[in-house]
């Protein structure tokens, strides 16, 4: 399964910081991240990816949207790497978490 990319969703698009984002975007979840910090219970996100590029801005590839942020005009809470290593705002998730990414459309 591919994150979405700028064809997928038509000429409708803007330049943020370097990169190619859709002005307004029909939220789908693409991937599923579940994750738990040592003796809590997990958590689950759904997200929508979107490759940013080989030289996006930042730690991750891909902008992972929520739902809620799909259409900010800031850079995305979540980020993810072609390796599946996750970044909330920027900064890598503690070493005592653990996350699961699950593609969940294809």
């Amino acid at each position: 399964m591919s994150p979405m990319r700028s064809e997928d969703l038509g000429p409708h698009h803007e330049w943020t910081e370097g990169f190619e984002k859709p002005r307004t975007m029909v939220w789908f979840a693409t991937h599923r991240l579940a994750f738990a910090r040592s003796g809590s219970e997990a958590e689950t996100v759904e997200v929508m990816a979107w490759d940013r590029g080989a030289n996006a801005p930042g730690p991750g590839r891909y902008a992972l949207y929520t739902q809620d942020n799909a259409d900010a005009e800031s850079e995305p809470e979540w980020t993810m790497n072609g390796e599946g290593q996750i970044w909330f705002r920027g900064e890598p998730l503690p070493d005592d978490t653990v996350v699961t990414v699950e593609d969940v459309w294809g």
